[in-house]
């Protein structure tokens, strides 16, 4: 959506919009402009009135970041919109101005916290405040004070669930717009030195003209949390992050169909190091965590539902096992340690969790976590006791090798689980990777082949992507804290993606030219299980909008009957099936988009006809609604299904710290309607008050499966 807000002149403050004349910086000599990218910040004693108009002097003394490169649509240009952002402190806190020119009308389409990045104007700030060239902090606001935030790591890894106690405000006009931030000292880390020198970068995205902008430039194949690539900010001294103790009671109480409860628990964040942080918990609820979404399983192999447990989203990242390479986000087929194996049950039902503690952070050149969690009995479910521990030595400017161990113990006598392994990522000249791992589960009746391995390698680059990768999971391996899509298997796979660029075109971004292929070996037998090949081409445009079409042939090989349905199954035998998609999806920013593929072919003995869509509607920057609908219509030999899945998602911002937001959907293969509708409220930064309300239906009968209403409280105590 299109939104002007005029709230005043924000220009006549003494800052030149000066226009640069435009030039073009090349990819090649991007290192040494990114030397020259360094801004100094200047200490102030006198109170700065966070409102978002920079009317203080002691503004205009500070020295600008200015010339921002673009990374598209015309990569190493000059940004024509100049940008210019400035820096103070005090004792406490850093303060950030940033002035956006803009000759055309802003875009906002979200205040919600976390707002999608890709669909509003936004400026962003990096801060690498380690200054280890691998980790660091984002903070980012649009045009209407929206905030979001992520922990970096891994040199371009970034934790959105991370939530740090910031602030910033910011006005428009049509001139453009203002921002200004406010960051304590206490929600980062860095050293005890008496002079600070940090890494920096600022990202700006403009969704009228389709640009993506940094101070220090990022080649197109990366993010602007590739902090190895950032500028620098100096001028900080004698600051100091203070006790950095955080505690976080709650309290709770719950109206369900089965019990009503009160209850409570609380928190614990403490810094050891500037580096270093404990995080306790006890009497752990994830009251307010947002239902998962119901996905509907036409294949043999397990279902991956993502993290949303607060506790275990921050610093996720200390424990993150093996890299990948950017080719297949979202498709490893196995994670060693998987945080939903705690307190959750086979099905997502919680098991009460007694409290736990996490240290994490960096030492040197170690990068560390160790968290150990206990959860109670819960019916036939005993009690355990969970343990992981993962450390990394940083290696060169982007490698490492590091190891892991989890442990589960039950109170039953002799139930137990170990894993343990080691893995190593090498990278040279930012494009030649190569990872591996090996790993070794230890659980009672499971003896020998007990091992999985990996090992990949890829060149990527701004165009080219080509990857090799070899996987095996023997079968006695059973991470029974992680997760395995498909066991007892060795899996040899190959991956090319080629993505030419139009360098000159305001219409189109990209072509995408991919082929991949597996070819899957059962562990049991040592045959031919599964072989799967794939290719696709597709076309980007500078708005975000694409159109593809992707081609996917099967091989499989059952050795026993596969019961796709309750009352179908596939018989043993070999099976070939070829199947198609052409899929499209529109502009992000606009204010009514939306995405769709259709999948037709042959599958197993018969035949299938699929259809996902999504539709979008961005009413305005305060109400957002989405819709999603899948089906299925499956013909086999033995039988015929269909399958329907229906979400309903809206989400209301009331201002940028209340929110309500409702997720709705329907199964026609459990024959369920469920409600998650959830209000939050942000009293302040980081307390907040929770109103949840679930229900679940049964639609062929009409009979209420559970219902709940939820009431948790929460304040944040920072010393």
């Amino acid at each position: 959506m299109l939104c002007l807000i005029t709230l005043g002149p924000l220009f006549s403050q003494g800052f030149s919009n000066s226009n640069i004349a435009p030039r073009t910086i090349s990819p090649a000599d991007y290192d040494t402009v990114r030397a020259t990218k360094v801004v100094r910040a200047l200490r102030i004693h006198e109170q700065i009135n966070l409102d978002g108009h920079l009317e203080e002097p002691v503004w205009s003394l500070a020295e600008p970041a200015t010339d921002f490169v673009e990374q598209q649509p015309h990569v190493g240009e000059i940004s024509p919109d100049p940008t210019e952002t400035r820096f103070l402190y005090d004792d406490d806190n850093l303060y950030v101005g940033v002035v956006l020119h803009d000759s055309g009308k802003v875009v906002v389409n979200s205040i919600t916290y976390d707002f999608p990045s890709t669909e509003s104007d936004n400026i962003n700030i990096v801060l690498d405040s380690l200054d280890d060239n691998r980790s660091g902090f984002s903070f980012t606001t649009n045009p209407a004070g929206g905030k979001r935030d992520q922990q970096l790591s891994n040199d371009g890894q970034g934790n959105l669930d991370w939530t740090g106690v910031w602030d910033v405000r910011t006005s428009v006009d049509d001139e453009g717009w203002v921002a200004e931030f406010v960051i304590p000292f206490k929600t980062l880390r860095f050293s005890n030195s008496p002079t600070q020198e940090w890494g920096l970068n600022i990202g700006r995205r403009m969704m009228r003209t389709k640009e993506n902008s940094q101070w220090s430039p990022v080649p197109v194949r990366f993010s602007q949390f590739r902090v190895s690539l950032a500028g620098t900010l100096t001028g900080l001294e004698n600051i100091h992050q203070g006790r950095n103790l955080k505690i976080k009671p709650f309290a709770i109480a719950e109206a369900a169909s089965a019990r009503n409860r009160a209850d409570g628990g609380v928190d614990l964040k403490y810094s050891l190091t500037p580096s270093v942080t404990l995080d306790a918990t006890y009497r752990t609820d994830f009251a307010q965590v947002e239902a998962d979404q119901q996905q509907v399983n036409l294949t043999r192999f397990s279902l991956f539902f993502p993290e949303k447990r607060d506790f275990f989203l921050e610093n996720a990242a200390n424990f993150n096992f093996g890299a990948n390479l950017g080719y297949r986000p979202g498709q490893a087929n196995l994670l060693p340690f998987f945080s939903r194996r705690i307190g959750l049950s086979a099905v997502g039902t919680p098991i009460p969790i007694a409290g736990g503690s996490r240290v994490s952070g960096k030492v040197n050149q170690y990068d560390f976590g160790l968290m150990a969690m206990k959860t109670e009995r819960s019916g036939s479910t005993p009690s355990n006791n969970f343990l992981v521990g993962r450390v990394k030595r940083n290696l060169f400017r982007n490698s490492w090798v590091g190891s892991i161990v989890t442990s589960r113990d039950s109170s039953t006598a002799g139930d137990y689980n170990r894993v343990y392994g080691a893995d190593a990522h090498f990278q040279f000249f930012q494009k030649l990777l190569f990872d591996s791992y090996l790993l070794q589960s230890n659980t009672p009746a499971k003896t020998g082949k007990n091992q999985a391995r990996r090992f990949q390698t890829g060149w990527e680059d701004d165009q080219l992507t080509v990857a090799l990768e070899y996987n095996d999971v023997q079968t006695n391996f059973d991470p029974q804290m992680g997760f395995v899509r498909r066991g007892n298997v060795g899996d040899y796979s190959e991956d090319f993606f080629w993505k030419p660029r139009f360098r000159k075109s305001d219409t189109f971004q990209y072509l995408t030219f991919q082929l991949s292929a597996d070819y899957y070996k059962s562990g049991s037998t040592g045959k031919v299980e599964s072989r799967t090949q794939e290719g696709l081409v597709g076309l980007t445009f500078q708005n975000g909008a694409s159109i593809t079409f992707d081609t996917f042939q099967s091989f499989d090989r059952l050795l026993k009957p596969f019961a796709i349905r309750p009352n179908i199954s596939i018989a043993p035998g070999d099976y070939t099936y070829l199947q198609y998609t052409p899929s499209f999806r529109t502009s992000p920013s606009n204010k009514l988009s939306g995405s769709a593929g259709y999948t037709w072919g042959e599958f197993w003995n018969g035949r299938q006809k699929s259809f996902n869509g999504e539709v979008i509607l961005k009413a305005n920057y305060h109400l957002n609604v989405d819709f999603t609908y899948g089906r299925n219509d499956v013909e086999l030999t033995n039988g015929a299904f269909t399958t329907n899945l229906v979400g309903l998602r809206f989400t209301y911002g009331f201002t940028p710290r209340a929110f309500l937001n409702g997720f709705v959907q329907y199964n026609a293969d459990t024959h369920q309607v469920s409600s998650n509708i959830r209000l939050n409220i942000t009293h302040h930064p980081l307390s907040d008050v929770y109103f949840v309300y679930n229900d679940t239906r049964d639609t062929m009968t009409g009979q209420l499966v559970g219902r709940a209403f939820i009431v948790k409280f929460t304040n944040l105590f920072n010393f």
